[in-house]
């Protein structure tokens, strides 16, 4: 839709036309709740409350570079890892997947600890996708997105199930010696 089936009247633009880049901040004083807390490497913890509660693409800062992550519920996000403002309708799939395909470690600007940069994010050159067209990717994804969480969901829940019960089978205390299978 975006490679073979490119439109050449989309506009040449940059990764700073359709977002803007914003820093984690520190959560360490934060109390524990329900609100997930990413850092580069993924969910380190849940925290009393979001630093952002819209849809969002987060590109570590420094460390794990390609693991780019796309969330749509409220966040906290660390000081190594950004996370984006969408200035557009429709297009946070779409620089997800712009971002991701992307290899963000061979951009390294660090010496030591690997570190992306707010300037590389922003002059990143893509052609830039029309407004239907956008439309039509968010319409033709988000159901796939949206199956994606509910597998995740049903997943978390049924490893919750198996922790509880597994223990209580190997001690005895559930017996299953007169199951049909």
């Amino acid at each position: 839709m975006f490679i073979t089936n490119a439109n050449p009247s989309w506009q040449l633009g940059r990764l700073s036309d359709l977002i803007a880049v914003r820093y984690g901040k520190n959560h360490k004083k934060l109390a524990d709740g329900i609100y997930p807390v990413y850092g580069s490497g993924g969910i380190m913890r849940y925290a009393e409350k979001p630093l952002y509660d819209k849809e969002s693409v987060l590109i570590p800062r420094k460390g794990t570079l390609n693991n780019v992550m796309y969330v749509n519920k409220p966040f906290w996000s660390v000081d190594t890892m950004f996370f984006t403002e969408m200035k557009l309708p429709n297009v946070a799939k779409f620089v997800f997947h712009f971002v991701k395909s992307k290899d963000l470690a061979s951009l390294n600007a660090g010496s030591a600890v690997p570190s992306m940069t707010t300037d590389i994010l922003n002059a990143m050159e893509l052609s830039i996708p029309d407004a239907n067209t956008l439309y039509k990717f968010e319409n033709i994804v988000a159901p796939m997105y949206q199956a994606m969480q509910q597998n995740t969901q049903q997943s978390s829940k049924l490893a919750e199930l198996r922790d509880s019960l597994l223990p209580r089978l190997m001690s005895g205390e559930i017996d299953v010696t007169d199951i049909q299978i």
